[in-house]
């Protein structure tokens, strides 16, 4: 099966590693498609790349860049159908047979649509790479001053003994592995900057049909700490249209009135399950920045069944920058 592959990179000497680890731990390499946005000032040699007919290398210079999700939206433009859509960052790590066990993961959760998501255990270059680590699940860690919810994640438990995916609230934006419909249904808003990216996709893709699940098993690592290594707001710190704070607070704005009054189609919602539904399943309340004991806890969500009455029929209308109510309250 297909699988269409994104890959965000500023500046990272990880990429070219990143896409080789990717291909060479890939059991059918030959039916992947890779495209990598590479933001750069001509300072790394990714010819290795270019040679190979599986990789299609975006070259923007970096000055150029608007964030992260600009980076994937125009990845996105270059997508064409495939079974499956795997979206990674540039400093990432691959499992042996990562292809087929994450699809035969997504057999087994039992959904129509599934995402598998995750923050993966993490890897650093300098140090000898020996897998390891342990699946892990996102939970709600409070709330931005703006209102946007923080995420942090923990061992999933028992996870030993899972025979399948299971439920999770959230997504990560560095690990998400969906159905090939997802890109175009959910395509990247690339007016996000960065903050707000993962709630944001969490939501349009729920609406959307898609249910969401946490892999219980370690199929990739990533590289968190990263320290020396230029990260976009770093550049962007003239004045200007281009300024990575005044980018940032526009996106935070677009995120939360999407959050707050949510509208179908475009960039919002989908037509499939209205806003108030994601909200009762993930067990947040986007206006009154509360979340219930379950959701607080990171305890795993029961899987979501749909109440008749709160159908919406289709075609309804309705790494870190600086910088009735549900539940407990976080204010």
């Amino acid at each position: 099966m297909s699988i269409f592959v994104s890959v965000a990179a500023y500046r990272d000497p990880e990429l070219v590693p990143t896409v080789l680890d990717c291909l060479a731990k890939a059991d059918r390499p030959d039916d992947l498609r890779i495209v990598v946005n590479w933001q750069h000032l001509g300072d790394e040699d990714v010819s290795v790349l270019h040679a190979d007919p599986r990789v299609t290398v975006l070259e923007f210079d970096a000055r150029s860049s608007r964030g992260v999700c600009w980076a994937r939206a125009q990845i996105q433009r270059h997508y064409v159908d495939a079974d499956w859509y795997l979206q990674v960052d540039s400093h990432t790590r691959f499992a042996p047979g990562w292809d087929t066990r994450l699809i035969a993961m997504a057999a087994q959760a039992g959904a129509d649509k599934p995402i598998l998501t995750c923050y993966p255990p993490t890897y650093d270059p300098a140090d000898e790479f020996t897998g390891g680590g342990e699946p892990t699940l996102i939970f709600l860690d409070g709330w931005t001053h703006d209102d946007l919810p923080r995420f942090k994640h923990f061992q999933i438990a028992d996870w030993q003994q899972a025979t399948a995916p299971v439920p999770a609230r959230f997504v990560a934006a560095g690990f998400l592995f969906a159905p090939g419909s997802f890109v175009r249904e959910v395509p990247y808003d690339g007016r996000i900057y960065y903050q707000g990216e993962e709630i944001n996709l969490a939501t349009r893709a729920f609406t959307w049909g898609y249910d969401l699940f946490h892999p219980v098993e370690v199929l990739a690592w990533h590289y968190y700490i990263r320290e020396n290594q230029v990260r976009h707001w770093m550049d962007h710190q003239a004045p200007g249209e281009d300024h990575w704070y005044d980018l940032d607070r526009a996106a935070r704005r677009r995120v939360r009135t999407l959050l707050r009054y949510p509208m179908v189609g475009g960039y919002g919602t989908g037509p499939v399950r209205p806003m108030t539904a994601y909200q009762e399943y993930a067990g947040v309340d986007f206006e009154r920045r509360t979340a219930t004991a379950e959701t607080l806890a990171g305890r795993l969500p029961a899987a979501w069944k749909p109440m008749p009455e709160r159908e919406t029929p289709a075609g309804a209308v309705g790494d870190l920058p600086p910088g009735g109510g549900l539940g407990t309250s976080l204010h």
